[in-house]
């Protein structure tokens, strides 16, 4: 078949966006979506400047960023935690996510950890209460009255204090 160089160009233009068109429709299918149950703890993007950590012996810990770096304050408890340590908790709390849960969940009588949370750009301060289970870990977001389940070993992921 012969053809000129105009009517090659629009063969590999017309075959460029079948590939395109292709690639699109089925993308879906080849990469799916995050399950629409599953929610993140923080906002994406979110910056942590301060992690206050209250135990149910009312024992605090406050971790506050200086620069690059991080201040620890804690109240009848010593910490060993490396700046390192300090920052990979930090990740863990901004890319953590779990499942919603059922609005009313009734943990008998367990108390739970409280967390507040400043993040960079919300004038807000975010207040979450952790229930360490067996074999969950139940995150009650106060403002959003939202809960979620994420996995037993993310506990010690996002307060690797105990």
């Amino acid at each position: 078949m012969k053809l000129s160089k105009t009517a090659w160009n629009n063969v590999i233009i017309f075959s460029v966006m079948l590939i395109i068109l292709l690639i699109n429709s089925t993308n879906n299918r080849l990469f799916p979506e995050n399950d629409i149950n599953d929610e993140l703890v923080l906002p994406e993007h979110s910056v942590v400047l301060t992690l206050s950590i209250t135990l149910p012996n009312k024992t605090s810990i406050i971790f506050e960023r200086l620069a690059r770096a991080w201040q620890t304050t804690s109240q009848d408890v010593l910490l060993d935690l490396s700046n390192q340590q300090i920052e990979q908790m930090m990740l863990a709390w901004q890319q953590s996510s779990g499942l919603v849960q059922a609005a009313d969940i009734v943990v008998n009588g367990q108390e739970g950890i409280e967390i507040a949370l400043s993040l960079a750009g919300v004038e807000q301060e975010q207040k979450f209460t952790l229930y360490p289970l067996s074999d969950q870990l139940l995150v009650y977001n106060q403002q959003k009255n939202l809960w979620l389940a994420l996995p037993a070993a993310m506990n010690h992921q996002l307060i690797p204090i105990f």
